[in-house]
């Protein structure tokens, strides 16, 4: 008999934006997804932070963000560098 397979729905990118956080909460509060990457140096990342610190439910995990790839959409170095 094969081993059972499952499907793990991760949104990427939360804490980039406000949009991002919203449909994130949206989808994850409706069951529709199982867990966000959260992008940490990103502008909206304390927004997603503080609904995580309220419900661990949300199943938030880090997105390794090194470099900040967008022209027009630029956020903080994690170092001075």
């Amino acid at each position: 008999m094969p081993a059972e397979r499952k499907v793990v729905i991760n949104i990427d990118d939360v804490g980039m934006c406000h949009g991002a956080n919203v449909a994130y909460l949206k989808l994850k509060r409706a069951s529709a997804v199982d867990s966000g990457s959260v992008m940490v140096p990103c502008p909206w990342f304390l927004e997603i932070a503080e609904e995580g610190a309220k419900d661990a439910s949300l199943n938030l995990g880090v997105h390794i963000t090194l470099t900040s790839e967008k022209k027009y959409y630029r956020w903080r170095p994690l170092t001075k560098a």
